[in-house]
């Protein structure tokens, strides 16, 4: 499996663990074939992360280092069970790209229904391009009504390559995970492998999500991991609604 795209990766402004910047992400992904970089700071609802300014800045930044092209976006914290983001709409309309996840210091963990209706608000605003590591045991969800709901509004479910490595700290997420694989292949529904980098070190590192995918026999054509084409096209419609929503 050729994979040339990098959707969920942090740099020093996210306050966890790392110096690195995205100048160092960019070098990162240019050594491991990287040809298009998704730099995904956390929302500014994410203690010791970057304020809104940071993300307004971006636009200014260079589209292109070292050969890669680069993203700019985030990973929003939703809030509560509406399908609220931690970062305002005029801000979030400037982001190329978003990935909603669960974080107990802004959605403290829940029952499923709880932790489902939050994740499928925030797709159901169409805002949302990815749902990021939907795999942690802290957060029982209803897989269907997710998978269902991003089938409906073009969002992609992430594989986190951190989630499912040897002791990760989400727990048992190989066995969430598959659940998702085999939903997302019945339905048709797109798949995005993210390493969830904290800095340069594991940038393209999808070994644990590759191994998953395989064992899974899930459909190469439905990762969006090895289109450049394919998934800018996946990310235009959420764009266009970001935008939408500075009108209201």
């Amino acid at each position: 499996m050729n994979t040339v795209i990098e959707t969920h990766s942090h740099t020093v402004a996210s306050g966890h663990f790392t110096r690195d910047t995205i100048t160092d992400l960019a070098r990162a992904a240019k050594e491991k074939g990287i040809r298009l970089l998704a730099i995904t700071d956390h929302s500014p609802s994410i203690p010791g992360s970057a304020t809104e300014n940071y993300f307004r800045g971006l636009k200014y930044c260079e589209k292109r280092r070292y050969g890669v092209d680069l993203l700019y976006g985030t990973e929003a914290d939703v809030l509560d069970c509406k399908g609220t983001l931690g970062m305002s709409d005029e801000v979030l309309a400037e982001m190329q790209i978003v990935i909603v996840s669960q974080h107990p210091p802004c959605f403290r963990p829940s029952d499923a229904e709880a932790n489902t209706a939050a994740l499928v608000n925030a797709v159901r605003s169409g805002r949302v391009d990815i749902v990021g590591h939907p795999d942690d045991e802290k957060y029982p969800l209803d897989a269907e009504a997710l998978v269902v709901a991003c089938k409906q509004f073009g969002t992609a479910i992430e594989m986190n390559n951190a989630s499912l490595a040897p002791n990760g700290y989400r727990g048992n997420a190989k066995m969430r995970d598959a659940e998702l694989l085999r939903l997302c292949k019945e339905k048709r529904v797109y798949v995005s492998l993210g390493s969830d980098s904290h800095g340069a070190a594991h940038i393209g590192d999808f070994s644990n999500a590759v191994a998953l995918i395989r064992e899974c026999s899930f459909p190469e054509e439905l990762i969006v991991n090895t289109s450049i084409p394919l998934f800018r096209t996946l990310l235009e419609p959420h764009r266009a609604v970001r935008m939408q929503y500075l009108k209201k």
